[in-house]
């Protein structure tokens, strides 16, 4: 029988390791123990801050206008492969100007799947999808020689 942990062990660890990065959850959820905020640490730090990047609009923060990528802009449009590879071209940019955390060695940006039987295509034999994308990036952090692939799923709200 396998046990899944609980909320308290995911956000405390047993055994104690080294520190190099941490964040505040996104959530701003509290620890199970105490009155203070959760936090990741290393890897999952920094899976979060890509993220956040890729799904922040340029012009969204505050007094910096250069942060982020228009990845979500892309959602809306007809998939097809120079769509794709400018989202790609577009994470790259946006991770080498604004984590100096990692080595970006991959970005791989695809189209999502879906059934033949629900598939309508366009014009140029494209499908037609859910306008949802799969990124998948592909880093070391600078201080651990480790690939770590972070693969997330960008889809429009409305």
């Amino acid at each position: 029988m396998v046990t899944r942990p609980t909320r308290a062990e995911s956000i405390s660890p047993k055994e104690k390791q080294t520190e190099y990065f941490s964040d505040f959850l996104n959530s701003f959820a509290k620890t199970p123990v105490g009155n203070q905020l959760g936090r990741v640490t290393n890897e999952k730090s920094v899976n979060q801050s890509l993220r956040n990047l890729i799904k922040t609009n340029l012009g969204e923060r505050f007094f910096q206008p250069i942060v982020g990528s228009d990845v979500n802009a892309s959602l809306f449009e007809n998939v097809n492969n120079i769509l794709l590879n400018d989202i790609e071209e577009n994470i790259k940019l946006t991770i080498q100007n604004n984590e100096p955390r990692i080595n970006l060695l991959e970005v791989s940006v695809q189209s999502s799947e879906i059934s033949e039987g629900e598939a309508l295509r366009d014009f140029s034999g494209f499908l037609i999808q859910n306008n949802s994308i799969s990124v998948t990036i592909v880093y070391n952090i600078i201080n651990n020689p480790e690939e770590i692939t972070l693969t997330t799923i960008l889809t429009r709200v409305r």
